[in-house]
C-alpha cells in the first residue's frame, strides 16, 4: 500500500499545476473550468443514510429519493468509437463519461445512483477478480472514482455485490465454474455450497477493505456508499444464505446498509432476514398497484422498501406522482441513465429504456421532465442549477467548402449555441433556428463564409442562460482540425505502454510512470500544425516529432513555448509540409504531463466547381412493387458537401411526403412506411460551397407495392450493408456471440437476414431491434415471419416489447425446410422476469430474436416479419 500512497501524492501534486482559464469575451464563471455549483473538493459524503424502522433518515431527517441506474460506472460495455456501428468493446469508462453521468444525475435532482458494476466485476480481464483470487487492482480506478465523484456531488450509491445473470462483468455463476461446480438447476449451488459461498465472500472481502486512491477511505467506511446490495435479481436465494452474507457484509461495513431482493416481487428470505435493511424489488414495465403492493409487503415486515429498478418508458407523472405519495416507498431508480461521448453525441445503448438528458426525442424529453419533478417530490427539493465540464470542440472539418463542427457536450445542458467570428468582427450565433443539442454534433455549418474563421460552442440552461463556453477554435477553409481530450485512444495511432492517466479537474494528465519515458503517436495525412498542452513542474521536459509516413524517419522540431497559466504551457509547432506522422516524447524522469493535443491537417475534401453528376440507386429509378419500407439510396456525387431529398406523390413535388436537407451521406431512411400502390416521385441535390447538381433523371420515379393486411415490421430490403443490417440489429450484449448479415430473400425480392451465433458460456445469444417509431399493431391477430431453421430441432425466442412491457414465445422448428409462421398473440406471455400485466398492443417500440440449437451455434434465416391481420 506505501507504493500506491506515493503514486497518488505524484498525481496530486501534479495535478495541482492545473489552473482554470478565462474565455476572452465571457464572465470567468460561464468559462472556467469548475462550476460554481460544484464543492470545493472531492469530499466524501459525511454522513451516513441510517434505517428508522421502515424508513430511510439522514442527519435526523426523512431520507426519500429518486434517480437513475448507471450499471456502467466501474465497467462498461459500451465502449467504442464515434461511429455507433463501431462494435462495443468492454472497458473501463473514461472519467469524463462517469463524472458526466453522475453530473447528468445530479441536474435531474437524482440524490440516489445504483450502480452495477462499482461492485459486480468478475470473470472478465479487466474485471476485479478476472479468475478465481486472482484480483487485478488496476480495475479499481474507475470503480474508485465512481464512489469520489459521487460523493463529490452530494450522491448515494446503491452497489451490487454479484448478479443472477451471466452478463460482461461477472456474476454468480463465475463463482460456479471456477471451483468446478454445476450450473445446472439455475446455478442453484451458488446458495448450498460452502466452496461457492467461501469465495464469494472473498471477493465481497476484498472489494468492501479497498481504500479508495482518491478518498483515502475503505469502501466500507465511505457513507456515499448508501448500501451494499446481495446481487443483482438473485433468483433462488435461500434463507440461510440471504442471512449468512447479509451478516458477513454488516460484519465489515458496520455504518452501512444491506439490500437484497429477487427478479419479482418481494422475496420471503429478504423479508424474514433479520440483517436485511431493504427490500429491493424491479419493474418491467412498473404499475402503481405492483409497487403498492410490494412496498406494503415489505413494510409489513419490518424493511425499508426501494424499486431498485423501473422501465423509464412508463415514467409519467401520472405514475409517478402515486408513487410519490406512499410513504411506503422510500426510493425509486429508473433503468437507466446515459451520458455523453468522450467526443461528441451520447453513449448510444439500444435496450429500449435508454435516457439521455433532456432527451433525444420529445417522448424521451417528456420522460425526464417527470422523473425530474418525481425527484424533488421524493427529496422535497427542486433539481438544482449544475452543469458538468464546459464544451469542447474535438474537431472541425472542411468539406468541399463547409465546415462540419463536432463537439463534446456539457451535462446539465439543455441545448447550445454554435458561433462564430472572422478575424476582426464580433461573435455571431449561426446556430440560428433554436438551441442546437447533443444530438445534433456533427453539426453543419451551411453558411461558412470564405477564409479563416473562429468558433465557440455555448452551453445553455432550461431558462436559455449561459453556463458553460468552449475554448475558440481557429480554421481555414481548406483545413481540417481536430482535438484530443486523451481520455481515450481513439484519436491517436499508438502510445506507450508506460502512459497512465489521471483525472484533473474537467480533463486529464497524461504521463509515463515515473522513472519510464514513452511517446504519444498521431497519424493524419498532410499535418500542417500541433500544439500540445502541458502541466509541467518547470520547463515543459517532452519533445515533439514528425514523420513523413507516421511510421518511420522520425525527427525532431522546435515547437514555439507559451505559458499560459501556472505550470501551464502550449508547445505550437507549424507551417509543416510533407508530414503525415507527429509524436510527443517523454525523457525518462520527465515531470511534464499533456492535457491535450490539437492537430491540424490540409482538408481533403476540397472543390473548384459544383458537384459532379451521380444517380439514384435504390429503388432502381422505374421499379414496381417496390417494399413500402424501402430506403432511398443514391451514388455519392463528387465534390458534394451535402444533399437534399425531396418525396412527393405528385409529379411537380407538390405536398412533400419528404423535404430534408443537410443530408451528409448518400441514402435515406424513411422514418415511416411509404403509402401503398403508389407512384413516387423523387429528387435528390447535391450542394457546395460552389453551386448545386440535381439527380440524373429528376424526378425519378418508383412504385409502391400494394398493401397487405396488417403492419409490416421489416422485409430487410432496406439496408444496403451488412454493417447497415448490424447497426439495426445489435447483439445482446449479455448474451454470446451473435452477428446478422444480409441474405438472398427468402419471399419476395430484395433481402433476408441470416442469424449465426456461437454457443457460450451465456446459454443465450440474440439480437435487439428498436423499431424507428412505434408501431401500432391492435386490429392484428399475431407476428407472420418467413422462416429458414439451419437444423432440425432449432429453437426461435422471438420477443417484443409494446407499451413498455415484454412479451415472448419460443418456437421449436422441425427440420430444415422454409415455412411460414405465424404467432398468435395469444401464443405470447411475459418473460419470468417482467411484471405480468395485460397485453396491449397500440405502440410496439422493439423486436427481438433469440435461437437457440446445436452444441457449437447455428444459423437461422428470417424474412418478411409483420404484424398479421386476420
Amino acid at each position: 500500500m506505501a507504493r500506491h500512497h506515493r503514486r497518488t501524492a505524484r498525481c496530486i501534486a501534479v495535478a495541482a499545476l492545473v489552473a482554470a482559464v478565462a474565455v476572452p469575451g465571457l464572465p470567468a464563471a460561464a468559462a472556467g473550468s469548475t462550476p460554481a455549483t460544484d464543492p470545493p473538493a472531492r469530499r466524501p459524503a459525511a454522513a451516513f443514510v441510517v434505517r428508522d424502522g421502515t424508513h430511510l433518515s439522514l442527519a435526523g431527517r426523512p431520507f426519500r429519493f429518486a434517480g437513475p441506474n448507471e450499471y456502467w460506472l466501474g465497467l462498461d460495455e459500451n465502449v467504442g468509437g464515434v461511429d455507433p456501428t463501431d462494435p462495443p468493446t468492454v472497458d473501463r469508462p473514461t472519467y469524463f463519461r462517469i463524472r458526466d453521468g453522475l453530473t447528468t444525475a445530479k441536474a435531474m435532482g437524482s440524490t440516489v445512483v445504483r450502480a452495477h458494476t462499482v461492485g459486480v466485476s468478475t470473470g472478465h480481464p479487466k474485471s476485479l477478480e478476472p479468475a478465481l483470487g486472482e484480483f487485478n487492482e488496476a480495475a479499481f480506478d474507475s470503480m474508485d472514482y465512481a464512489v469520489a465523484e459521487a460523493g463529490r456531488l452530494g450522491l448515494r450509491l446503491v452497489v451490487p455485490l454479484t448478479d443472477n445473470w451471466q452478463y460482461y462483468h461477472g456474476g454468480r455463476y463465475d463463482f460456479l465454474r471456477w471451483l468446478g461446480l454445476s450450473t445446472d438447476d439455475n446455478g442453484a449451488l451458488f446458495y448450498t455450497d460452502p466452496a461457492a459461498r467461501a469465495a464469494f465472500q472473498q471477493y465481497v472481502r476484498h472489494l468492501l477493505t479497498h481504500v479508495n486512491r482518491y478518498t483515502g477511505r475503505a469502501y466500507a467506511d465511505d457513507p456515499t456508499i448508501m448500501a451494499w446490495e446481495l446481487g443483482n435479481e438473485l433468483n433462488g436465494m435461500t434463507p440461510e444464505w440471504v442471512n449468512d452474507n447479509a451478516r458477513f457484509v454488516k460484519s465489515i461495513a458496520r455504518r452501512q446498509l444491506v439490500a437484497a431482493g429477487s427478479q419479482t416481487g418481494v422475496d420471503p428470505a429478504v423479508l424474514a432476514s433479520p440483517y436485511v435493511d431493504i427490500s429491493d424489488s424491479h419493474y418491467y414495465p412498473p404499475t402503481a398497484e405492483r409497487i403498492a403492493a410490494d412496498a406494503a409487503a415489505a413494510t409489513a415486515a419490518g424493511k425499508v422498501y426501494i424499486a431498485g429498478e423501473y422501465g423509464s418508458g412508463q415514467a409519467t407523472d401520472e405514475l409517478l406522482d402515486q408513487v410519490a405519495a406512499n410513504p411506503d416507498v422510500s426510493g425509486a431508480l429508473f433503468w437507466s441513465l446515459f451520458g455523453r461521448h468522450d467526443h461528441h453525441g451520447y453513449v448510444p445503448h439500444g435496450d429500449g429504456f435508454t435516457v439521455h438528458h433532456p432527451g433525444d426525442t420529445p417522448a424521451m424529453r417528456d420522460v425526464v421532465a417527470a422523473l425530474t419533478r418525481f425527484a424533488g417530490r421524493m427529496s422535497g427539493v427542486p433539481a438544482p442549477r449544475v452543469t458538468g465540464d464546459r464544451p469542447l470542440i474535438t474537431a472541425i472539418t472542411a468539406t468541399y467548402g463547409f465546415n462540419t463542427l463536432r463537439w463534446r457536450g456539457t451535462a446539465g445542458a439543455a441545448g447550445y449555441l454554435v458561433q462564430r467570428r472572422g478575424p476582426g468582427t464580433a461573435w455571431a450565433t449561426v446556430s440560428v433556428d433554436e438551441p442546437v443539442t447533443d444530438n445534433d454534433t456533427p453539426w453543419f455549418d451551411l453558411t461558412t463564409p470564405a477564409g479563416t474563421v473562429t468558433y465557440r460552442v455555448v452551453a445553455l440552461d432550461a431558462a436559455g442562460a449561459v453556463v458553460r463556453v468552449s475554448t475558440p477554435v481557429t480554421t481555414g477553409p481548406t483545413t481540417d482540425r481536430v482535438v484530443d481530450p486523451l481520455e481515450d485512444w481513439f484519436v491517436t495511432a499508438g502510445h506507450s505502454d508506460s502512459l497512465r492517466r489521471t483525472p484533473s479537474g474537467d480533463g486529464v494528465l497524461v504521463a509515463p510512470e515515473r522513472g519510464s519515458g514513452g511517446e504519444l503517436r498521431y497519424r493524419r495525412d498532410d499535418i500542417t500544425a500541433a500544439t500540445v498542452a502541458v502541466a509541467s513542474a518547470g520547463r515543459p521536459q517532452v519533445a515533439i516529432e514528425v514523420s513523413a509516413d507516421g511510421a518511420t524517419g522520425w525527427h525532431a522540431v522546435r515547437p514555439r513555448i507559451e505559458r499560459v497559466g501556472p505550470g501551464r504551457y502550449t508547445l505550437t509547432v507549424s507551417r509543416l509540409s510533407g508530414v503525415d506522422g507527429m509524436r510527443v516524447v517523454w525523457p525518462r524522469h520527465s515531470r511534464t504531463a499533456v492535457t491535450s493535443v490539437a492537430l491540424t491537417a490540409a482538408s481533403a475534401r476540397q472543390a473548384t466547381g459544383a458537384p459532379g453528376a451521380f444517380a439514384l440507386t435504390a429503388p432502381a429509378p422505374g421499379a414496381t412493387g417496390v417494399s413500402r419500407l424501402a430506403a432511398l439510396d443514391w451514388d455519392a456525387a463528387p465534390g458534394a458537401a451535402y444533399y437534399s431529398l425531396t418525396v412527393s406523390a405528385n409529379a411537380d413535388l407538390s405536398a412533400p411526403l419528404v423535404a430534408v436537407s443537410g443530408l451528409r451521406t448518400p441514402g435515406y431512411t424513411p422514418r415511416a412506411a411509404w403509402p401503398a400502390a403508389t407512384t413516387l416521385y423523387v429528387r435528390v441535390t447535391a450542394t457546395n460551397g460552389y453551386g448545386s447538381t440535381a439527380v440524373t433523371g429528376s424526378p425519378v420515379t418508383f412504385t409502391t407495392r400494394a398493401d397487405v393486411p396488417g403492419v409490416l415490421v421489416d422485409d430487410f430490403d432496406t439496408y444496403p450493408s451488412d454493417a447497415e443490417l448490424a447497426a439495426a440489429y445489435p447483439r445482446n450484449t449479455g448474451g454470446d456471440p451473435i452477428t446478422a448479415t444480409l441474405a438472398p430473400p427468402g419471399e419476395g425480392s430484395g433481402h433476408s437476414m441470416l442469424l449465426s451465433w456461437t454457443s457460450g458460456s451465456s446459454g443465450y445469444a440474440g439480437v435487439v431491434h428498436n423499431l424507428l417509431e412505434p408501431q401500432d399493431w391492435r386490429g392484428t391477430t399475431g407476428l407472420r415471419m418467413w422462416v429458414r431453421p439451419g437444423a432440425d430441432g432449432q429453437k426461435l425466442t422471438v420477443q417484443f416489447v409494446s407499451k413498455g412491457a415484454y412479451w415472448e414465445t419460443t418456437l421449436t422448428l422441425a427440420g430444415t425446410d422454409p415455412r411460414v409462421v405465424e404467432i398468435p398473440f395469444s401464443a405470447f406471455a411475459p418473460p419470468p422476469w417482467a411484471t405480468p400485466g395485460p397485453l396491449d398492443l397500440g405502440s410496439a417500440t422493439q423486436l427481438s430474436l433469440y435461437p437457440t440449437g446445436g452444441a457449437s451455434g447455428g444459423t437461422v434465416q428470417i424474412d418478411s416479419v409483420s404484424a398479421y391481420a386476420g
